[in-house]
């Protein structure tokens, strides 16, 4: 095992410390997690993953300093402009790619290497600082600024020390493959943090990769939880616990408190979840199938069929099973017509039979 002798010199702590704070926050999460899961098998999936990916984009930005609100960050990715020259919705739209990027990251079975961690700050920064600073670790001095105040917290590592700092800190990752992901990431978060490797973007980056090491341990609740809404709620509890484990020479304040902002968010995850599932309830079966049927009278005009999978896609708040029933129900009345096997199944609408007359 490694003594950590380059965190020491530089006084960054590096043990993790399940408190009893942190380990009650992680029951909460906990408590969040059986209603996740059953939701997460409906349509409200899709709803509940775009709600949290504009949230994180939003709150990781306004940490930093970003003024676009969460109505605009919608509209502005609704719309996609390739190019922009306004500051802010340059690091939305980067935000989004890195994103994108990072939930690659997750899905691959080996940790991410510090190439793949520059190049999430890669295109975080993508023309916002100078070419000669984003993809790489820094070849200037910096501090940890609070962006809300403008004040320093303090001072990070020589430049010429990071390289090192970073092979001492994947060796931790290794070391750490074992330990609580919740813990691991957040104490990771707090000593990437700590040292600071880049010359801009280094938070949003950081958070970024807390996200990566959450998903591949395994806890798929992460995103699901945009905790960056939080964080920016207590902008100033985030910098002040970055300066106690300095001043404390332990993990635990940063631990504790991005442990905290996790479960908050995770319970408010749950509420929104909660009103719109009670939502997709109330519209009734009647109104259900009014639409089914309205939607497959269209289809019958160029002579179409349709699959469940499209019945899902036209009423997304409602659950998969109820809408089942109510094609079962509509075939049943023979008002739907069915053709084929369960996987290839088609439905269009039943063709009313002429009379026939016996002369």
């Amino acid at each position: 095992m490694s003594d950590f002798s380059l965190f020491k010199q530089f006084k960054i702590p590096s043990k993790i410390k399940l408190t009893d704070t942190f380990v009650k926050s992680l029951m909460n999460i906990a408590e969040c997690k059986p209603f996740l899961d059953e939701i997460l098998t409906t349509p409200l999936e899709v709803q509940l993953h775009r709600q949290a990916q504009i949230k994180a984009i939003t709150y990781s930005n306004q940490i930093e300093g970003n003024k676009l609100d969460e109505k605009a960050v919608t509209t502005l990715l609704g719309t996609s402009p390739s190019k922009t020259r306004d500051k802010d919705a340059k690091e939305i739209l980067n935000y989004q790619n890195a994103l994108s990027y990072a939930e690659t990251l997750a899905k691959e079975k080996k940790l991410p290497s510090v190439r793949d961690f520059c190049d999430l700050q890669k295109l975080v920064t993508q023309d916002l600082i100078q070419k000669n600073q984003h993809g790489r670790l820094r070849t200037i001095p910096v501090s940890i600024i609070n962006e809300a105040t403008g004040t320093e917290i303090e001072k990070c590592p020589d430049p010429t020390q990071v390289p090192f700092l970073m092979e001492e800190l994947w060796h931790w990752l290794r070391e750490t493959e074992d330990t609580n992901p919740f813990a691991k990431a957040f104490a990771f978060h707090y000593l990437a943090v700590a040292i600071h490797p880049f010359a801009d973007g280094n938070g949003r980056t950081v958070r970024l990769f807390q996200q990566v090491l959450l998903l591949q341990s395994g806890e798929t609740i992460a995103r699901y939880v945009p905790s960056e809404t939080v964080v920016m709620r207590n902008r100033s509890r985030y910098y002040a616990a970055i300066r106690q484990c300095k001043s404390l020479q332990s993990t635990h304040p940063m631990m504790e408190f991005m442990a905290e902002c996790f479960a908050t968010s995770a319970h408010e995850v749950v509420e929104d979840a909660r009103a719109l599932f009670e939502k997709s309830k109330k519209l009734s079966p009647e109104n259900r199938m009014k639409q089914i049927l309205n939607f497959a009278k269209e289809l019958a005009k160029s002579k179409s069929s349709f699959q469940m999978k499209d019945i899902v896609e036209l009423l997304p708040d409602t659950p998969r099973r109820t809408l089942e029933r109510d094609m079962e129900t509509l075939v049943t009345e023979k008002k739907l017509k069915m053709t084929g096997e369960k996987k290839g199944r088609r439905y269009s609408i039943a063709q009313k039979r002429s009379p026939t007359f016996n002369l």
